[in-house]
């Protein structure tokens, strides 16, 4: 799956360079110029959405920036997305999934044999349970010959 171990290893080693790199800048930009760092923060975070949220103060977000739980989190996802990566042709990352059960399994653990496995993502946006008619007429139409599993992606607004 993805890419072989050494090259995996070297290409960590190099996102690792980065982030470090990126943090260690970011830090010192931050304490030379803290008023322009600033300014260029909330201009992204206008592009974002971020600054809109009233009980999201930017005093409150800004100083994470650059900081150790800064780096480990970049880190992580930067890796992460190393691992996610797939050559055409090749296998698709065996993901953790949850079933509505609660039990965590892969999503290697749905393939069967040969037979293709057929992967839905989508949350409950108007888009995807709109189009979610067409999706069972291709399960209807190819389940002998292909599986089909629904994953289910968090939406990435808070709810409540």
């Amino acid at each position: 799956m993805g890419l072989p171990l050494p090259g995996l290893w070297l290409k960590r080693l190099w996102v690792l360079f980065q982030v470090g790199l990126h943090v260690a800048m970011g830090k010192v930009l931050l304490t030379l110029f803290p008023r322009r760092v600033k300014q260029n923060i909330l201009a992204m975070s206008e592009k974002t959405g971020m600054a809109k949220n009233p009980h999201f103060s930017c005093e409150n977000w800004i100083p994470t920036f650059f900081s150790a739980q800064y780096f480990w989190f970049i880190l992580k996802v930067r890796w992460q997305r190393l691992e996610d990566m797939t050559e055409q042709g090749g296998l698709a990352p065996n993901c953790p999934v949850v079933r509505l059960s609660g039990q965590r399994c892969n999503i290697w653990d749905f393939m069967q044999g040969n037979r293709p496995l057929v992967l839905n993502f989508g949350s409950c946006t108007p888009s995807f349970i709109f189009k979610f008619d067409q999706f069972k007429r291709l399960i209807d139409d190819f389940s002998s010959i292909a599986d089909f599993l629904i994953i289910y992606i968090e939406e990435a607004h808070a709810s409540g």
